[in-house]
């Protein structure tokens, strides 16, 4: 790819060449914002509308932070997966379709828009609206496609390199927060011997409330699967848990909501595969809520140090063996939230 700035001109002449978009049509690019890792684009005409995608190859953080471009292709297949699953289930959710794909030397992807009454589920539970039932579906989703992935050989093949999860989580998040926190390092360093040598399932790898968006129906449109990979589900499940404890300690008024949410997401993903990962995604846990503190993607809106050092004492506690059990992180981060 070249290293060119993709602007919304563009990503517009890009698609009229590649004659995915009418070269006479009255056309309108805006920048979605609100990422680290792409450009992105909302590209509409007449009554059409793509989001077009080209990664950077290194993320806009105040760290250095690379990342090999070829990861948007791994998204476009991680989509299609995503999507073949949940047609052949009865979970209510979806995925965008991908409409275009260019490789070298653009690595350009173009998906479906979501529906035009969605929003991100993270605005509502900033704003304090924590809505449960989006929880439980959010989990549900999960641990279908986790289930339904775990005994495709081809999607096992498709996704083996742990290339992007390296690049994109484990050496920013992981090492990084090691590097840091000289006096947990050892804990955290055995936790990547753990993530990195486990191969069970598709990963998404970003589960989280930004990439989740809900309309009316709380239906959820599932994004963002540049980190998709076969290893480990408890990331995926504790990726998501650390958002929501994260949010009841930063919302501590709202602290309880937030735990709800979270004690249904996990009931609904327990419930859709037939495996026990309760200890590995606490310690997973743990390791994620230190690194959106101290990792190279520390949490934007933990704007009270207050509130950061309540995360790093519940992830340290953690890692020190005070909790194995959610039910035991739960008691931490309640605790931590009732002193704020």
């Amino acid at each position: 790819m070249t290293n060119t700035e993709f602007t919304p001109e563009a990503a517009v002449a890009h698609l009229q060449a590649q004659g995915v978009v009418p070269a006479d049509a009255d056309v309108a690019a805006q920048s979605l914002g609100g990422g680290v890792s792409n450009y992105v684009y909302q590209v509409t005409w007449d009554d059409d509308c793509l989001v077009v995608k080209r990664p950077l190859p290194n993320l806009a953080v105040e760290d250095d932070w690379p990342a090999d471009v070829d990861r948007v292709h791994n998204e476009a297949e991680a989509m299609r997966a995503y999507d073949a699953v949940l047609r052949e289930t009865s979970v209510p959710a979806g995925v965008p379709s991908v409409v275009h794909e260019t490789r070298e030397p653009d690595h350009v992807v173009a998906i479906e828009c979501a529906p035009a009454d969605t929003e991100m589920w993270k605005t509502d539970l900033l704003a304090g609206r924590v809505d449960a039932g989006v929880a439980a579906t959010v989990g549900e989703v999960l641990g279908v496609v986790h289930d339904a992935t775990a005994t495709d050989d081809a999607v096992r093949e498709r996704f083996a390199s742990k290339r992007p999860f390296d690049q994109l989580r484990v050496d920013p998040y992981h090492r990084t927060t090691a590097e840091r926190n000289p006096d947990v390092a050892d804990a955290i360093h055995d936790e990547i011997d753990r993530l990195m040598d486990t191969s069970r399932t598709l990963v998404h790898g970003d589960y989280s409330p930004k990439n989740v968006l809900v309309g009316p129906e709380a239906v959820p449109w599932i994004l963002d699967f540049e980190v998709a990979h076969w290893g480990d589900p408890a990331f995926d499940t504790a990726f998501m848990l650390n958002h929501l404890y994260i949010k009841s300690i930063y919302n501590h008024a709202k602290h309880a909501a937030y735990a709800d949410a979270a004690d249904q997401f996990w009931t609904a993903y327990v419930r859709a595969v037939d495996w026990d990962i309760e200890r590995e995604t606490v310690a997973e846990l743990a390791v994620l809520m230190l690194a959106r503190v101290d990792g190279k993607s520390p949490v934007e809106y933990v704007d009270r140090e207050a509130v950061a050092e309540a995360l790093r004492r519940v992830a340290k506690r953690t890692l020190r063996g005070d909790a194995e059990t959610l039910d035991e992180f739960a008691a931490l981060a309640r605790e931590e939230a009732e002193a704020l």
